[in-house]
């Protein structure tokens, strides 16, 4: 056994002893009542389980499965060794070139998910891409689901809100996809846990209405070692396990067979201000250890990403974000959340760091990629070619059968001397990739009955005109 192997078995001894001696706080009495049902010991609003049934539940779990798309070539087939990015969730706030930060709004939405759809980085879309000010709390989790349906054909990133939001979503989901989706995943759903050791009412709520209508879950507690945690990384990774792997257990009490994305997202907290930390080293480190054992229940995982703590778009934000994404590909993560355009903690969201980080994914995915080493990669006969011809390789025609596609290529970070304004150039040529993306966006075909369905469900929801008008 390797000494990672030797640290996850300890993690997991304890974290069945925490299930089992400390349990888990269920803010729901009708999931309280299907774990007693079940077997499961509840006392007051804890439920506690035994060994067997946390392992039984595991077994159950779907674990390898296809999210399907509106455009089945973005289909996504969750497995423990492919990597998918989805961009930046959660943002109530959007961080200007210049550090300045305002409050985000719908617009700023729809231009997210138009850049999303137009980048071949992501095979998904949607979440929460920036939280909207300007539209309803109490149906902005509808609306971005609405937003992403209409604008991109890609896989669907859902946004969880509570039981009654998450029946409306599955709804427009059945009307996209044409009846029934018990047997068809067809979009992501993001479950926090209330650390520690508990969860919530709207919680439960979302986990009953996504697991009978076969929707996926990406079990995702956030335990915030020193705040919310414990502040030893292995006593709050043991903490996070346990939530995902206690959830798990009432997820395939509802349906067996759910499937299941281990959404690990400890962090650490910042003992001198109390802030979320969630670009440091121990974050890494926690995204590491979190990998492993996810697989070593054989899930499918979500770690890593393009986390920054910074507050612009400065050299920090590019060290942080590189190093987040460099773990996320060394530990074969699964779902790479948040990959692009964080800032402040998950508080903003910047455009040009949105640019960026696509470029950063394709660096590293360059970089993961396996070595072409056939005859012509080799390139024996490029180099004989030269050496008995005199010629250089500029003008070889194995340099120009190969030049836009090696060694690599960027697409918005510059190479050579610069006029003095290094940081404004970069930005401008962000600027124009940005410009390139949404000029040549085209929204993807959506049956006329299919959209109309979906406006109509917004319209019953209280959707002002102007705003179905501008999706």
């Amino acid at each position: 056994m390797t000494h990672d192997e030797q640290i996850v078995e300890k993690i997991h001894q304890n974290t069945l002893r925490i299930l089992s001696e400390l349990g888990i706080a269920f803010k729901s009495e009708r999931a309280l009542e299907t774990l007693a049902q079940g077997g499961v010991r509840v006392e007051g609003e804890r439920a506690y389980f035994t060994e067997e049934q946390v392992m039984d539940a595991v077994d159950l779990a779907k674990k390898e499965f296809t999210v399907y798309a509106r455009n089945s070539k973005y289909d996504v087939h969750m497995n423990t060794e492919d990597l998918y990015i989805t961009p930046g969730y959660g943002s109530p706030g959007v961080c200007e070139p210049d550090g300045t930060v305002r409050t985000a709004v719908y617009d700023d939405f729809l231009k997210l998910a138009v850049i999303v759809q137009e980048s071949d980085a992501f095979s998904i879309n949607g979440g929460i891409l920036a939280q909207p000010s300007d539209i309803e709390a109490s149906i902005s989790a509808e609306a971005m689901v609405y937003a992403t349906l209409c604008r991109s054909d890609k896989a669907l990133f859902s946004v969880c809100g509570g039981g009654e939001q998450a029946e409306n979503i599955m709804e427009m989901l059945r009307v996209v996809f044409g009846g029934s989706i018990e047997d068809k995943p067809c979009s992501f759903n993001l479950i926090s846990t209330l650390s520690p050791l508990g969860i919530t009412h709207e919680a439960l709520e979302t986990i009953e209405v996504c697991a009978k209508n076969g929707q996926p879950l990406v079990l995702a507690p956030g335990p915030m070692a020193g705040g919310t945690g414990p502040i030893t990384l292995a006593g709050n990774v043991s903490l996070a396990n346990a939530e995902i792997l206690g959830t798990n257990v009432y997820a395939q009490m509802i349906r067996p067979g759910t499937p299941i994305i281990y959404g690990f997202a400890a962090t650490v907290s910042d003992m001198r201000s109390m802030h979320v930390s969630n670009a440091c080293p121990g974050f890494l480190k926690e995204a590491r250890y979190g990998a492993l054992m996810s697989k070593r229940y054989g899930f499918a995982c979500r770690s890593g990403g393009g986390m920054s703590n910074a507050g612009g778009l400065t050299a920090q934000a590019g060290v942080e974000s590189a190093m987040s994404m460099f773990e996320s590909f060394s530990e074969k993560a699964n779902l790479v959340m948040h990959a692009t355009g964080s800032l402040h903690s998950f508080n903003t969201v910047s455009f040009e760091k949105f640019l960026l980080d696509i470029e950063t994914y394709d660096r590293m995915r360059y970089y993961f990629s396996e070595l072409a080493v056939d005859e012509d990669a080799l390139a024996f006969d490029a180099l004989k070619e030269a050496v008995e011809e005199d010629e250089t390789f500029i003008t070889a025609e194995h340099t120009f059968e190969h030049c836009r596609t090696e060694p690599w290529n960027s697409q918005v970070s510059l190479h050579g001397t610069s006029n003095g304004e290094p940081n404004g150039e970069l930005y401008a040529s962000i600027q124009q990739r940005m410009k390139e993306m949404l000029d040549g966006y085209q929204a993807p075909a959506l049956a006329p009955e299919k959209r109309s369905g979906l406006d109509q469900i917004m319209r019953r929801l209280g959707m002002k005109e102007e705003d179905i008008a501008r999706t």
